[in-house]
């Protein structure tokens, strides 16, 4: 009787330890939420995203694709770069084309296209912000665009 009055105190207070964290947050689990953000070549050999606005609820699960143009279209390539949003983020996996790395504790800073294929990254937003998603060409100088990320 004693040993079960206290596994059930015990039990409580780290039930009631857990609820009341003031910085709890959930984190997703299942599959990701895809976002495709396509890129494609404007006048003057500005990038051109499919989107300017990308809005992420904190501790979600998505999986963000670039979507590299056609290299008929553009022998530039692109360059996306995006370091505040990986350092606010719990990275899972990168893929590119049909190879998967996982990253685990581990983070990049950029990814790059030298011709027609898509790359894409697995993550959970861990904070707050507004981030950016720089993107420019490989031309001298570069022309740029920007991607906002909201993370609520």
């Amino acid at each position: 009787m004693l040993k079960r009055l206290a596994t059930a105190g015990v039990a409580a207070v780290g039930l009631l330890a857990f609820t009341a964290a003031p910085n709890a947050q959930e984190i997703i689990l299942g599959a990701p939420q895809d976002i495709f953000l396509n890129v494609t070549t404007g006048a003057g050999g500005i990038p051109v995203p499919d989107m300017t606005e990308i809005v992420l609820s904190l501790g979600g699960y998505y999986r963000l694709n670039l979507v590299c143009p056609d290299a008929q279209n553009d022998d530039t390539g692109f360059h996306f770069e995006m370091p505040e949003l990986l350092a606010n983020s719990h990275l899972r996996v990168v893929s590119v084309q049909d190879i998967e790395i996982y990253m685990q504790g581990m983070s990049f800073r950029a990814i790059e296209c030298d011709e027609a294929g898509a790359a894409r990254f697995s993550f959970h937003p861990m904070r707050r912000g507004v981030y950016e998603i720089y993107i420019r060409d490989h031309l001298d100088p570069p022309q740029a665009a920007y991607v906002q990320v909201v993370v609520e």
